[in-house]
This record gives structure tokens, sequence and C-alpha cells, in this order.
């Protein structure tokens, strides 16, 4: 078994505090104050992501991983893992690997908008300005790019915003850092 975190209440706990400031406060990456060993084919922030969300109450979605990985995070966190992304409360999209049909994931109901999919996106990191994002926790427009984002990526952010309050939300990671992508967060490209 692959180790998680050293003091799995304490660490999850920071771990949360830290995701609701990035998506408090989107495209500001924030650092994430603990990171566990990395699992292997995911970031350390992935896998502190996922011991801090996932449990027994959610279907996570995983790209092909060694088994030692996914049998870590079912150890540890006591997930199920979904047989297709339509299906997961967290969809893991690894560095690299395409977008899946955002418009085919859990987007919510007018009932209970918060019964959606959460995107947890692995990226090479944050820098060169690529959009500008507006909304929901702006004091004023803020510039923001992320390197090894999935193709059309920001096309396909914008269609998924005009289901707001529906649709679905990201979580960006890159190798110590997230930031948050409510889909309240309106983008203009370039």
């Amino acid at each position: 078994m692959l180790t998680a975190f050293t003091q799995p209440v304490d660490d999850a706990q920071q771990t949360f505090r830290a995701l609701l400031d990035a998506m408090a406060a989107p495209l500001s990456p924030r650092a994430l104050p603990i990171l566990p060993p990395a699992l292997p084919g995911l970031k350390a922030a992935t896998a502190a992501l996922l011991y801090t969300l996932a449990d027994q109450e959610v279907r996570v979605w995983l790209p092909a991983l060694p088994g030692d990985t996914v049998a870590s995070l079912r150890f540890h966190t006591g997930m199920r893992v979904a047989e297709l992304p339509e299906q997961a409360d967290f969809i893991v999209i690894a560095a690299g690997m395409p977008l899946p049909d955002l418009m085919r994931l859990k987007a919510g109901s007018a009932e209970y908008p918060d019964r959606s999919a959460t995107l947890l996106i692995e990226v090479d990191g944050f820098g060169e300005d690529q959009v500008e994002g507006c909304g929901p926790g702006f004091a004023a427009p803020r510039r923001f790019g992320a390197a090894g984002l999935p193709k059309d990526f920001w096309r396909e952010w914008q269609r998924n915003h005009a289901r707001f309050p529906l649709g679905v939300d990201a979580m960006l990671i890159a190798d110590t850092h997230i930031a948050g992508l409510p889909r309240s967060v309106r983008i203009q490209e370039g």
C-alpha cells in the first residue's frame, strides 16, 4: 500500500481550506500546504485533492493508472471508481489527456445545481496569460494561463459557462499549486 497523508485528518483539513480559497478567488494559483508522496501516474497535488475530496459517497473516474495507485486511493479514501466520466462526481484528467465532452458530464439540476461533477485537471504549470476571467470572486478581471491544458479547453469552458447555474467546476493542478475554476467564471480568450 502506498503512503497517503502523514496526519490524515489535519492534512486533509488544510488541503480543503486551500481548495476553498482557490475556488473563492478563481484563477489565482494557490500553493497546497501539504503534499503526500506522488502516486504513480498522478501528481502529488492530485493525490492530495483525492485524499481530501474522495470518500465512500462519491464516484471518481480515473484514467488508466497502475493498479497499486488505484488500490491505494481506494484504501485511503473508500472511493468508488466510475466506469465512465458521465457517472462520476470527480473526473481526473491526467497531464496530456483529452478532455471529455463537458456537456455529457453531471451538470446538476435546477433544484440541486451542486450535484454536478468537478474536473481535476493536471497541467504543466501556471504562467503565460491565455485568457481573462471575470465573475463572482473577482474584484477586477484577471489574466490567467496554464500550460498543458487539453486541446480547445477554453472554448469548451465557454460552452460550459453558458449553462450556468448548471455545469461542471474544475480545479487546475500543477505540481504544488492549484487554481480554482468554478462554472460561474466568464472567460475571454486572447
